[in-house]
């Protein structure tokens, strides 16, 4: 308990600690300019009143030569009132006609010319709200945090799940190309005063010429504190705020197709047709309310197949709209997870409805109330809950708690589970915000009602030290999780029980400027020594090394070695909860190559090797393509194949049963409680396993529980295509598919005596083969009839199936055996499911 209490002792502390509170900021700075009527958005800035306002100018470059005068010029100007901001911005080009008007679908950050502003009206100098428009006129809105830079799918630190109602127009002349946009007060948050000040920052991309141009330019070795370096907004006076109300009903049809369970072989057809909607309320300019009504999110597309040997859960990606909108609020990192994940509402039956409550006060205290029920035909019967508050200290400091609840009926049925987590987090920086000290210290806390089920709870920590600027960053640090500590019921965690010690280092050669035949380099080493914090056993070393490159020709060549284990180290979770194992050490190389990010096409070619030190293997190899086809077709594949050979796993834990005279297992692998007398079945070879369960520690009277271990090999390929048409701004489709196949073996079977040592056990009888084919595909028809509103015609299709071995004798054909042709043609004969989808969203505005 030391450690808890040098972290909440360390915590106080540190509140009192003097920060910078008169942040550096720069001398970058505009006046807004008011305007008593509105302006005609039509992206032709032909009101006299543009002219009239203070032009920003003097962009520099961030990409390719960082600090170097823009090559071709651009003019912003802002205006306010009318309950409106406006942004109007001209953007010189001396060849237009080489500007790219790529269309895309809203929120692709897609190869196109664009123009970008981050607006802190706030002034928190943390986060920003943004604007993108891209020269074919398609918009992109997004949460800024940090990062920058161009490329990708959104640019670095922006989160693009926030969507707001705005407007907006482009044009393109002989001189470049031009920029309007109108930002009601009302997608907006800042405090209601006469006189305010908000930071602000444009970007500007000019793919073709691989340079991203920026006003303010914030240095790559400032890049983690970007929000803070923003330029400033100056005299806004008597702005009113102006509350935010939405109300978005939706109406859905649909009609599902699948396998009759009575009648194999031929279909079932069901049709649906259901109601719901969401709900958007401003209450006062810094407050909002969110609400869903049994919501549906059949637009979204589906998760991808994925072959998970490990001990542990697959966590995937938010997608729902009304769940990633704002939820940067609830985040609180618990080292490799999450107090609150999102994901776990609605898993296990349907959303009746949720509701979210978010703000942030004049004295910097931003917070969030997260409410919803589940349950099938409207009955609930799982709640979840969850409350975050942070304060800001100083300019750039901020601390802050959570409290998390769960109650549900328990997974055997005899009781509910009721579980609570909570905690509270610190990020305190000084010394102009180029060091840092931060942590968490959490709990989790799991009730059962069912008698003779006990309750646990579990703690956790971490207190990190870390260098934020400048060519040569990093951090060093302690994470310490109890045996005990589970969020799992609301939270995702995979493991636990360890304390670890934390390195990383990082560092831009020749100060992250242009050398020889590179635009810019950098390296990094991460560190974690491990132990556990039950038994105090070490769990290993680790170390990755990194390094990327950059070419004159735009091109990003990146390698690294990743070490596990070097001295030795033992897993905690392998056996699935029957004692640690001795993992052998194991050794990666991984390289990959991107091409040219001007050009139209690009390719991204990577593999990696993996060699164990008991002489197990394993090889990756990936190639991702993206291709803009004209301004309105996007073709994307990635292709993923992966192999292992030999390598030494966990199988099962078998139940073994001495009978005087002979040796027997069970048929099914449980433990000797679940199974029956007559469920076990002889084994051959009785020396060895006299010799072999000699001094292995009985599980009841004559039995035994202990895992099997075998050689792995595994082979999986993994093909994903997507698609992009885009008709106008407003009208795209959308087609994504993904064929997963993946198989796998166990031979050479052994018994596992104690912590460090496998016995080998030749006539071991279970055979362990298996196979998964998998083909998903969704086709989205989006059209976004007026700002706000859409139509979405769904066509989803999926084939799956998993084969496996029966166990024990007699054996049907080896799903392992059968070659990528045959289970390529054994995927499209699956009984398919099919479901069509049409939904109607409309959103009122007040």
């Amino acid at each position: 308990m030391f450690i808890y209490r040098f972290l909440v002792i360390a915590f106080i502390l540190l509140l009192f600690i003097q920060v910078d509170v008169n942040f550096a900021q720069g001398n970058s700075e505009i006046p807004a300019t008011k305007i008593d009527e509105p302006v005609s958005i039509n992206g032709m800035l032909d009101e006299a009143i543009w002219k009239e306002a203070q032009p920003v100018t003097g962009f520099q470059q961030f990409e390719p030569n960082e600090g170097s005068p823009a090559s071709q010029r651009t003019e912003v100007r802002v205006l306010y009132g009318e309950g409106n901001v406006y942004i109007g911005a001209i953007l010189h080009d001396q060849r237009p006609s080489e500007i790219q008007q790529t269309l895309g679908r809203r929120d692709e950050y897609n190869q196109a010319d664009w123009f970008l502003v981050s607006i802190d009206s706030y002034f928190n100098k943390r986060t920003a709200y943004t604007f993108g428009l891209n020269a074919a006129g398609v918009q992109f809105d997004a949460l800024r945090s940090g990062g920058g830079g161009g490329g990708g799918d959104a640019p670095p630190g922006m989160d693009p799940s926030w969507d707001a109602v705005w407007e907006s127009a482009v044009s393109v002349n002989d001189e470049g190309w031009v920029v309007e946009m109108r930002i009601p007060n009302s997608m907006l948050r800042f405090p209601d005063t006469d006189l305010q000040t908000w930071g602000i920052h444009f970007t500007r991309r000019i793919p073709r010429l691989g340079e991203v141009v920026e006003w303010p330019l914030v240095s790559r070795a400032d890049r983690s504190n970007l929000v803070a370096r923003f330029g400033r907004l100056t005299q806004i006076e008597n702005i009113e705020p102006k509350p935010n109300i939405q109300v978005r009903p939706y109406t859905v049809a649909g009609l599902t197709s699948q396998e009759s369970l009575q009648d194999p072989g031929r279909a079932d057809v069901s049709t649906n047709m259901d109601l719901g909607g969401d709900l958007k309320i401003g209450l006062g300019p810094n407050i909002t309310l969110d609400a869903t009504i049994n919501p549906d999110f059949g637009q979204v597309e589906s998760d991808p197949a994925v072959l998970n040997l490990t001990a542990f859960e697959t966590f995937f990606d938010e997608k729902r709209p009304f769940f990633i909108e704002g939820i940067q609020i609830y985040e609180f990192s618990v080292g490799p997870g999450e107090l609150l994940y999102t994901r776990r509402i609605g898993a296990e039956a349907p959303i009746i409805g949720a509701t979210k409550l978010s703000g942030r006060t004049e004295s910097g205290t931003s917070f969030g109330i997260l409410g919803a029920t589940s349950g099938s035909d409207f009955d609930p019967s799982r709640n979840y809950g969850a409350a975050r508050v942070r304060q800001q200290i100083g300019s750039v400091s901020e601390a802050g708690a959570i409290v998390t609840g769960y109650d549900a009926p328990s997974p055997d049925g005899t009781g509910r589970i009721q579980t609570a987590s909570g905690g509270v987090d610190w990020d305190i920086r000084f010394l102009d915000n180029r060091y840092g000290v931060e942590g968490f210290s959490a709990f989790t806390h799991r009730n059962w009602t069912a008698p003779g089920r006990s309750s646990s709870t579990g703690m956790a920590g971490k207190v990190w030290l870390r260098k934020r600027q400048g060519i040569l960053n990093g951090f060093v640090g302690l994470d310490l999780f109890g045996d005990e500590f589970d969020p799992n019921d609301i939270g995702q965690l995979r493991e636990n029980n360890f304390i670890a010690n934390l390195y990383r280092l990082e560092y831009q050669i020749n100060r992250g400027e242009p050398f020889g035949p590179l635009r810019r380099a950098d390296v990094e080493a991460f560190g974690i020594q491990q132990f556990s914090y039950d038994e105090r056993l070490n769990l290993g070393f680790s170390l990755e090394l990194t390094s990327s490159w950059m070419t004159m020709e735009f091109q990003e060549i990146e390698f690294g070695m990743n070490i596990e284990r070097p001295f030795g180290g033992y897993d905690l979770f392998e056996t699935r909860g029957l004692g640690p194992w001795a993992r052998p050490a194991s050794y990666q190389l991984v390289g990959e190559f991107n091409t040219d990010e001007r050009r139209q096409w690009q390719v991204q070619p990577e593999a990696s090797y993996t060699w164990h030190e008991d002489g197990g293997q394993g090889y990756a190899f990936g190639f991702w393509g993206d291709w803009n086809i004209g301004t309105r077709l996007n073709l994307y594949a990635n292709l993923e194949g992966e192999w292992e050979e030999d390598v030494t796993a966990w199988a099962s834990n078998e139940s073994f049963r001495y009978t005087g005279s002979e040796w027997e297992i069970g048929e099914r692998s449980a433990s000797p409680d679940q199974l029956a007398d007559g469920e076990y079945r002889t084994l051959e070879n009785q020396g060895r396993l006299n010799t072999i369960f000699a001094n292995i520690s009985p599980y009841n009277g004559n039995t035994w529980y202990t895992p099997v271990f075998g050689r792995r090999d595994t082979r999986s390929l993994d093909l994903t295509l997507r698609s992009d048409v885009t008709f106008t701004p407003k009208l795209s489709l959308q087609l994504y598919s993904q064929l997963f196949l993946a198989r796998g073996r166990y031979q050479d079977f052994k018994i596992m005596q104690d912590w460090d040592q496998l016995a080998g056990y030749s006539s071991y009888p279970k055979r362990s083969e298996f196979s998964l084919s998998s083909l998903q595909s969704n086709v989205v028809l989006r059209w976004e009839y007026q700002p706000g509103s859409n139509i979405y015609l769904v066509w989803t299709h999926g084939r799956q199936l998993r084969e496996s071995l029966n166990p024990l004798a007699p054996y049907g054909r080896s799903p392992y055996g059968r070659s990528i042709n045959q289970r390529i043609n054994d995927t499209f004969e699956i009984f398919p499911e099919n479901a069509l989808l049409l939904k109607i969203e409309y959103t009122f505005l007040y």
